[in-house]
């Protein structure tokens, strides 16, 4: 059975459940690295529309981790079963990090741990577009980093732990302990400007140097010239970054998503991981059934999973005077090894990307997602920009629907987009077009626009897509996040739309007709549009979120969320849904780091829903802890959830897991997770208890 893919609507794994396959993709897509102003800023982007939450802690951490929360979200999203992860390598502006996305326990609700090989301050931002959050690296743009300052400049109290970090290490460097020196230097480094830094900064990239990591080093030697252009430091750095001409290289920096290695013949830098994981799984169930001639008892146990689940990341990159030439591959495999289940398949990216560098053209071929907005989603096909002047670009996209909700015989799709960067001051914007056919057959046509705006208060992201064929608004989303005093972070999120998103192709759900062109010989276009609208309902959310340091290790954050999808008919051979009614949630939570230790993240919510048919509360605390210099990591978590409905039928359910990664090398690790639920339902008339088990083991390796 064909893959299904996209499906914009809030929740539409509701419908979605029913039409298609459990399967898993990657949700991280990239992370590229940028200078704005004193700083230094990763952008990470994602296969969906994505809130940030709260990022924990917030003081200059080797370790830090990002609460997100998916809001558009598609099939493949809600099923990842996979921690999703990119390595970065060190760049003249960022130290190298590992970023991992863990799969969610609630599918929409993920954590996104930040790894470092420093100490490092960062503070974490919605981005420029909806599918984005930004990673800002406090300070660390080293063209505008400061001059050193007298020492009168700087506080006893800071030059005192100056003086202490660099003793420490001097003697690191002695013993040959140069992660930890490599450590006490950055931290000293993060410091106000004082006596030490100058000396440190020549320091650390002779630590580097010394561990084998030439890269690094001269990245540190670099920096030091900038910084300090004459005295005899300066010529000690400039004689030991002449030595290092042609030393080989143990790590470079790169652009791309995962550590890259240069080819000084072909000028290509490769990237790429591959990851290979088991899924197992078990249930035990029993049974008390109240009957006229007694209480029947009844017990149940099966394999519920077993299959190899392999994730490929692949990419490389060529940039001359002429073009920059980029070729990316990511895709997800699983082979069931239970008679029950099929192998599947996602490919998630496979394409070439060509830059000519003075005409500002870019043309990308393959299997790739929009060019920025609209509700296009994923397609085979080609895409190209142009800029018509500064600021004002002209994407054009043609293919064919990759992996859509319904499969059709010769389908098409062609859009454009008029895009603008500075419509005002820090406000940008675009207007596009989509035309969807199925053997000429107009199967999608609608217009619409995005607006962003950013900047250092916050941001703020709308949309508004309208079906020219259906007459109707398919989506309106607007999406803010503010920066108030004291570090509080205000999240406003207004979003309707449909789900799925409105095509005739739908209208093949519910006649069973194999074409559009079929299914047009036998009804009127205004019956086809009408059975069309059957299959779609109307999806509405209302979200409003406080986030708030309220000391130095704790944060919390509330949360207040309404929705309502409408209901849907019996269509084909599928029953029909009721609509949810109003569903109102409120969530609270609070976040403690480094409570025991210098590597702890700890996090304990409630949450509360209330729906015309029930009513559930959530108690959880889940907890990270590095260990090893964060070489191994350990995430137990709890979960106790209670449901009472209307018809009198209640059930509680509690889930411990635990979660544990081990970094064997720097290219190697090793990651597993064991998750146990325990459920009991109970009614007027019944009684049933369930035990399952299921876990996963798997091994990751960065290819270059």
């Amino acid at each position: 059975m064909q893959e299904r893919d996209t499906i914009r609507g809030w929740l539409a794994a509701v419908f979605l459940a029913l039409l298609t396959q459990h399967t898993s993709a990657q949700t991280l897509n990239e992370v590229t690295v940028s200078v704005q102003g004193d700083d230094a800023v990763a952008s990470v982007s994602f296969s969906s529309s994505v809130r940030l939450v709260q990022q924990t802690p917030l003081a200059a951490s080797q370790f830090v981790q990002f609460q997100v929360e998916f809001l558009g979200v598609d099939e493949a999203t809600l099923n990842q079963r996979t921690a999703d992860s990119r390595r970065v390598a060190a760049t003249s502006s960022t130290p190298e990090f590992t970023l991992t996305l863990n799969a969610g326990a609630t599918r929409t609700a993920r954590q996104m741990n930040l790894q470092l090989r420093d100490v490092t301050m960062v503070r974490a931002r919605q981005g420029r577009n909806p599918d984005t959050i930004d990673i800002v690296f406090v300070g660390r743009n080293a063209a505008k980093a400061p001059e050193a300052r007298p020492a009168s400049l700087a506080s006893v109290e800071v030059q005192a732990r100056a003086d202490d970090l660099m003793t420490q290490a001097r003697d690191a460097v002695t013993k040959a302990q140069y992660d930890i020196a490599i450590n006490r230097l950055n931290q000293l480094l993060l410091l106000p400007p004082n006596v030490a830094t100058q000396d440190a900064q020549e320091m650390i990239g002779l630590a580097w140097e010394r561990s084998g990591d030439f890269a690094r080093a001269r990245i540190e030697y670099e920096l030091y010239l900038k910084l300090f252009q004459s005295g005899e430091g300066s010529q000690r750095v400039a004689q030991r970054l002449a030595s290092m001409e042609g030393a080989p290289i143990k790590s470079e920096p790169s652009s791309a998503a995962v550590t890259s290695v240069p080819s000084k013949e072909t000028g290509i830098k490769f990237s790429g991981n591959i990851a290979e994981y088991y899924f197992g799984g078990k249930s035990r169930s029993q049974s008390l059934v109240n009957l006229d001639s007694g209480i029947d008892q009844s017990t149940l146990t099966r394999t519920t999973e077993s299959a190899l689940v392999t994730n490929l990341d692949l990419g490389a990159r060529s940039s001359t005077d002429l073009a920059d030439i980029r070729a990316v591959f990511r895709g997800t495999g699983s082979t069931n090894l239970s008679a029950t289940s099929k192998n599947t398949s996602i490919l998630n990216a496979a394409y070439v990307d060509f830059r000519p560098k003075e005409s500002g053209l870019a043309v990308r071929l393959g299997r790739q997602t929009a060019i920025n907005g609209g509700l296009l989603g994923m397609f085979d096909g080609v895409s190209l920009t142009y800029p018509v002047r500064q600021g004002l670009r002209v994407n054009l996209m043609g293919g064919a629907p990759a992996n859509p909700l319904v499969a059709a015989p010769d389908e098409r799709l062609l859009a454009g987009m008029l895009e603008a960067d500075s419509i005002l001051e820090n406000l940008s914007g675009d207007l596009y077009v989509i035309d969807q056919t199925t053997e000429g057959i107009t199967n999608r046509r609608a217009v619409g626009a995005e607006a962003r705006y950013s900047d250092e208060r916050g941001s703020l992201y709308a949309l508004l897509d309208y079906d020219q064929l259906f007459h109707a608004l398919n989506a309106f989303s607007v999406q803010a996040s503010i920066q108030g005093p004291g570090q509080t972070t205000y999240t406003v999120l207004i979003d309707t739309r449909k789900a799925p998103s409105l095509q005739m192709t739908n209208a093949l759900i519910s006649t069973g007709a194999s074409s559009l062109k079929t299914l047009l010989q036998m009804q009127t276009l205004a019956e086809v549009l009408a059975s069309a609208s059957l299959t779609t309902a109307q999806a509405r959310q209302v979200l409003f979120s406080v986030s708030r340091p309220i000391s130095d290790k704790w944060q919390a954050t509330g949360d207040f969320r309404f929705s309502d999808i409408g209901a849907l008919p019996a269509v084909g051979n599928f029953d029909a849904t009721p609509a949810t009614g109003a569903q109102y949630g409120l969530s609270m939570q609070l976040t403690g780091s480094n409570l025991y230790s210098n590597r702890d993240i700890n996090n304990f919510n409630l949450s509360i829903l209330s729906t015309p048919f029930f009513r559930g509360v959530q108690l959880a605390y889940n907890n990270l802890t590095g260990f090893y210099d964060n070489k191994m990591t350990l995430e137990p978590s709890l979960r106790l959830y209670a449901q009472r409905d209307t018809a009198g039928t209640s059930m509680t359910r509690l889930t411990p897991a635990l979660r544990a990664s081990y970094n064997i090398s720097r290219r190697a690790s090793v990651v597993g997770e064991t998750v146990l639920e325990h459920s009991r339902n109970q009614g007027p008339t019944n009684q049933d208890t369930t035990t399952s088990v299921f876990f996963y083991f798997g091994v990751r390796y960065e290819l270059f």
